[in-house]
């Protein structure tokens, strides 16, 4: 009888003729594809951690960081934008496309070049070739999330995907497993060598499923796309930026290299209690969009209140074993140097959790039009982290910068909890509050 009963509860859930079960049909494609990708990002860190050590891995930590700092200001805000209004004008993907790709051309160039420069400064010490490698990863990423946005808003969410999160990385660990094997060592040159290449592929794979996805799509009328509006986006994607990289950052330039070396293998660890949440949001982006758009708000809040108690729920074993085990786990997979973190991850992991609870708080803000006030709560959020990282990082080092994140993160999430119930109506949270 209580097989009967699952059987029918997911025939119920995997229904493809309904839009719950075309929904979790795609949600666990995603999830699917970013197991296989967590595993192999794991498997990489492992990898890179262990033989770089944590000095030249921290070297290649914070210049990746800077890299991806950077990408925010060169896509101008414009691939979140074009998820949403990919959504709302499903005619206009070519469209839009080269309206986005003209703009992020130009800028991409420009941060690159400023990327590079970075190499003339005496602080960079020896990580001045590493920033001249990563200089063409802020243009190279964001035409790929040009590309990954329209996809979405297509519906090819798992398929749009795969590319960035398991074709590239797998090329660039065969890569520096190969160079490895053959010389027997291995430099942080040698890692962002590979990391720059490996971003070319998901590139051309995305461009080409795009030119699939919309060569049938008639375009008999374009939106009218603005930049302005697209810029909003670049902001709060550089603010969130900051409010997660901030610490390592910080951490990095007040305690050195090996200090951040160990806390980036703690924060890689403890995102993956958002494995879920991550997965979900990019499934529910454009349908948020598309039903909030058309006034559906009735079926709209049953959607959100079954997907975010089911992210919840899936959430917490992880989040347990981080905080029960957090230390032992570091030590027996990284190495003895980094059990040093396992303060921090648990503290990390804590705020994660909290963090799904909330829910989809930005994907909500973004796509049903608030993203301005989502920008404002976060720059708040970015301020007290600073602030917070600043005052206990000298004393508190990895823990004092974990603390700062983790408390700037449930600020966040509460307050734009309070903007959604307000501007909105929805109760995006796991009990439906």
């Amino acid at each position: 009888m209580p097989l009967r009963r699952i059987g029918k509860f997911l025939h119920s859930e995997l229904r493809g003729d309904t839009e719950r079960g075309r929904l979790v049909r795609s949600a666990g494609a995603t999830a699917t594809l970013k197991i296989g990708a967590t595993a192999l990002a794991f498997g990489a860190s492992l990898v890179y951690a262990r033989v770089l050590g944590a000095h030249d891995y921290g070297l290649y930590a914070y210049v990746a960081a800077w890299a991806a700092l950077l990408s925010i200001p060169a896509g101008l805000g414009i691939p979140a934008y074009l998820t949403r209004e990919g959504s709302k004008w499903p005619g206009s993907v070519n469209f839009l496309r080269r309206w986005a790709d003209m703009r992020v051309l130009v800028s991409g160039i420009v941060v690159g070049v400023i990327l590079a420069c970075a190499y003339f400064f005496p602080q960079a010490a020896g990580a001045r070739f590493l920033f001249i490698i990563a200089a063409p990863l802020p243009l190279i990423n964001n035409l790929g999330n040009v590309r990954r946005a329209l996809l979405q808003a297509c519906g090819w969410v798992a398929r749009a995907q795969w590319p960035f999160m398991v074709l590239g990385p797998a090329l660039m660990l065969a890569a520096i497993l190969g160079i490895w094997m053959a010389r027997g060592k291995l430099s942080p040159i040698d890692v962002m060598s590979a990391m720059t290449a490996a971003a070319l592929v998901p590139l051309l794979v995305n461009h080409r499923q795009l030119r699939r996805a919309s060569g049938s799509i008639l375009e008999p009328s374009h939106p009218s796309p603005r930049l302005r509006v697209a810029l909003t986006f670049m902001w709060l994607g550089g603010l969130y930026m900051v409010n997660s990289r901030m610490d390592l950052l910080i951490l990095g330039a007040i305690k050195g290299a090996h200090a951040a070396g160990v806390y980036a293998v703690s924060v890689r660890a403890a995102e993956l209690v958002t494995f879920f949440l991550a997965g979900a949001n990019m499934v529910l982006a454009p349908r948020i969009a598309r039903l909030y758009h058309q006034e559906n708000r009735d079926f709209l809040q049953r959607l959100l209140s079954r997907a975010s108690l089911r992210i919840f729920m899936a959430s917490i074993p992880v989040a347990l074993v981080f905080i029960l085990f957090g230390g032992g786990l570091l030590g027996y997979l990284y190495g003895a140097e980094y059990e040093q973190g396992a303060t921090a991850l648990r503290i990390l992991a804590v705020a994660q959790l909290a963090n799904v609870f909330v829910g989809s708080t930005g994907t909500i803000m973004n796509m049903t039009g608030h993203e301005s006030i989502a920008m404002r709560v976060i720059g708040l959020s970015v301020v007290l982290n600073v602030a917070l990282n600043f005052a206990l990082v000298p004393a508190y080092g990895a823990s004092g910068a974990a603390f700062a994140t983790g408390i700037s993160l449930v600020v966040w999430n509460l307050v734009l909890w309070y903007w959604i119930r307000r501007r909105t109506g929805l109760r995006p949270s796991a009990l439906g509050i």
